[in-house]
């Protein structure tokens, strides 16, 4: 492994830990504790805390778009190697990544104008866990082909 691989690596996960945490850390503990505080005070609140968590959330999904593609151009002649299984859960990983990166993006820009943010963030941090498993899965499938070939 050279050290840009090892960056690339450090970034895939790091942003993914800093996107799915932040989802995490607004469903179960900002939203409930918001209902603790003053409406006037909690609108001002929770449009500044998000506007914030956007910022860092658009960065996670660069780092992530970045990384993961220099990932999958790297791994490509192995995942072309390994057929169809292989296409198939690194191209239903990307998939459903991307569809994530939609929801946030619209929630972001206004095309998304669900009154419920606990939905969408649910539905996102559901299809983290989705990719999270068809990563685990995908590197042990991956290592397992290496080690016959």
């Amino acid at each position: 492994m050279n050290i840009l691989d090892i960056a690339m690596r450090y970034v895939h996960i790091a942003s993914a830990i800093l996107a799915v945490g932040g989802m995490v850390y607004v469903l179960t503990c900002l939203l409930p504790s918001m209902r603790l505080v003053d409406e006037t005070f909690r609108a001002a609140l929770l449009e500044l805390a998000n506007r914030r968590f956007t910022r860092l959330l658009h960065l996670a999904i660069v780092g992530l778009l970045v990384s993961g593609i220099y990932n999958w151009i790297r791994l490509a002649d192995t995942y072309k190697a390994m057929g169809a299984a292989g296409n198939a859960l690194i191209g239903t990983k990307v998939l459903i990544a991307l569809a994530m990166f939609v929801i946030a993006w619209g929630r972001a820009i206004g095309l998304i104008r669900e009154g419920k943010p606990r939905l969408w963030l649910m539905v996102n941090i559901h299809l983290a866990a989705v990719v999270i498993l068809l990563a685990v899965v995908l590197r042990f499938y991956r290592l397992a082909y290496l080690a016959s070939a």
